[in-house]
Order: C-alpha cells, then sequence, then structure tokens
C-alpha cells in the first residue's frame, strides 16, 4: 500500500490558522525553558495514544487543570507509534487496525493527527516519539516535543535524523539503563551530521534543545532506578565535561517504576526536591493499570489513573516551588 502524499494529508486533516500560531508559541516557550529552567518540564500522558474518544477526553482534563500548577510546563504525551522489546504488542495509533484486522497507515495518520490537534485545542503542546522517521512530516506542524526513545537511541540514522531539529529533544539511555551511553547519543545529536535520506544528501547543524532522559534499565528480569541525586549528578557532570547542554529529565515510569504505575508516586517525591532535575515524564490516562480494549485505560504499559495523577502534579508543582524559594 503506498502512503500519500504528506501535503495531501495535511490538505486533508488541516491545522487552522489560531492553532498553528499556539503550537509555535508552545516551540518558544518549551526552547526558552530549556535555557533558563523557570519551570519543571513535565511529559504526561498515556503509554501509548489509543482510542480517539478516552485520549481526547484525558487531554480536556489535563487542559482545565494546568492552570493548577504555575510552576510546571506540561506537555501531553501523544505517541503515535509504539516500539516493543520483543517486536509483539500494540504498535500505536498510527497501526490501528480498521478493516479485517489490517492495519491501515493512512488512516491511522489521519487519526494520530485528529488526536494531536485534539491536544492543541485543549490547550497543551504535543510530545511524541520520533520511531519511524518517514513519519516526521506527517506530524512536523503539530509536535512541540521529540524524543528518541531507548531502543532507538543508540542507532545511526535515528541520532543522525534528531540532529536536525529545531526544538526539544529529550534522548532516552539504553535499556541497559547506561548513563555513559546516554550521553553519547546526546552528544551525537546535539552535533552536525551528514546522511542520506530519501535519495537527498542531508547535512544538519546539530539539535541545540537535545537533553538527556534517565528512564532506569534492565538487565535480565532485574530493573535499576538512575533517577537518584546520585545518578543525576554524575549525568550534569558527565554532560559538561563535553560541552552539552546539563538539562536533566528523569521518566518517573519505565525501569524506574520497575513498570508499576504507583511506584511514580514515590519517584515523584524524589524528583521534585532534586535539584538536578530539570523535567519529568510520566505515564497516567484515565483510569489506572493496563487492559486491552477498556476504556480510558492503557493498552501498553501500567499507568497511573487520573486522579494519582492530580496526586503526582501536585507533588511535582510544591517540590519546584520550595526548590524556587531557597
Amino acid at each position: 500500500m503506498k502512503l500519500p502524499s504528506v501535503e495531501s494529508v495535511l490538505n486533508d486533516c488541516p491545522l487552522n490558522g489560531e492553532l498553528r500560531i499556539l503550537k509555535q508559541n508552545f516551540d518558544v516557550r518549551l526552547k526558552e525553558n530549556f535555557t533558563d529552567r523557570r519551570k519543571l518540564t513535565v511529559i504526561c500522558g498515556p503509554c501509548s495514544a489509543d482510542e480517539p474518544k478516552s485520549v481526547n477526553e484525558y487531554l480536556r482534563k489535563l487542559g482545565e487543570i494546568q492552570r493548577l500548577y504555575p510552576h510546571l510546563l506540561i506537555v501531553a504525551r501523544v505517541y503515535s507509534s509504539k516500539p516493543h522489546s520483543n517486536g509483539q504488542g500494540y504498535m500505536g495509533t498510527c497501526f490501528h487496525k480498521e478493516v479485517d484486522d489490517v492495519i491501515d497507515l493512512p488512516q491511522g495518520i489521519i487519526r494520530a493527527r485528529k488526536m494531536m490537534i485534539d491536544c492543541l485545542t485543549a490547550g497543551l503542546p504535543v510530545a511524541d516519539e520520533l520511531l519511524y522517521t518517514d513519519l516526521y512530516h506527517y506530524f512536523a506542524d503539530l509536535v512541540s516535543y521529540w524524543f528518541v526513545g531507548a531502543r532507538s537511541s543508540e542507532d545511526t540514522a535515528h541520532r543522525a535524523f534528531a540532529s536536525g531539529l529545531d526544538l526539544c529533544c529529550g534522548v532516552k539511555n539504553t535499556t541497559d539503563g547506561d548513563v555513559y551511553k546516554a550521553v553519547d547519543s546526546v552528544f551525537s545529536v546535539s552535533n552536525p551530521s551528514v546522511f542520506p535520506y530519501k535519495g537527498v544528501q542531508i547535512a544538519t547543524d546539530g539539535c541545540k534543545y537535545a537533553h538527556i532522559v534517565l528512564r532506569g534499565g534492565k538487565t535480565g528480569d532485574n530493573f535499576t532506578s538512575n533517577l537518584t541525586h546520585d545518578y543525576t549528578r554524575f549525568a550534569k557532570q558527565r554532560l559538561d565535561s563535553f560541552g552539552l547542554n546539563d538539562f536533566v529529565m528523569v521518566d518517573l515510569s519505565h525501569a524506574n517504576s520497575g513498570k508499576v504505575a504507583d511506584n511514580q508516586i514515590e519517584n515523584a517525591k524524589t524528583a521534585a526536591v532534586n535539584r538536578d532535575v530539570d523535567g519529568v515524564m510520566l505515564e497516567s490516562y484515565l483510569f489506572g493499570g493496563v487492559q486491552c480494549g477498556a476504556y480510558g485505560v492503557s493498552k501498553t504499559d501500567d499507568c497511573l489513573c487520573f486522579d494519582d495523577t492530580v496526586k503526582v502534579l501536585k507533588i511535582l508543582e510544591d517540590g519546584f516551588a520550595s526548590r524556587k524559594c531557597k
């Protein structure tokens, strides 16, 4: 099946002028905060965006309460494609199966765009993972924050592509939790690159807004956390030694939580008071847990329910505010 052109998709599912300006303003605010760090950047949302109705309900609820947290810069996690360590599992809304259990990517792309437009309508900037670089241009006018995931951050093609971004870009440590490798990946994304892409030689200037994301690690059946002060301090020192921006984001979920959503609450308490933490990620949805097919429940990783998400945001707000007062 041939994919539609980017131009035709943008014509079929356009972004209106008002939301386009809003998105551009989000880009500027996030990049400014990356430098001055006046607020704690918080990436918040389902592990994967799945059903439009429940995702839209979640985004509206998150948009309605963001004003309660003046010290947080909240960005909605609207991940349109999902990787898996074993290659199996729900692949994200871009790969939604509409008819006869067959994946229809053209429809999935439109579906994902509509979710992202709903996010902007709710008054929130959009974050997505840079998983399939061929899909990037279908969403470039909507996404304000990109992430290079744990399974992609050592991949040369992903690093090179991300080095051409002029937006905030989080680069996760690999699944083993190695901070040294993560700094190497940030170094690569931050520096110029030359690479082939769709029959063209591309040259980039490096992404000025690339930063590290500590998401913990797993070896065998054992999880290792790397969001504690010792790790964040080491990450900053290592980044500084390479002349890189030392903005450090920690992931409250994934290996740092041992894949147990409720552990994100305690992780938030640790991150909130850590002066080396400039941003956090958390996974939450309307209802807690994981169950394929249930309304507002994650199809992939275990997520916090919305009420517990509010608790985490309050912990982060109060902790960051106390930092600013000292």
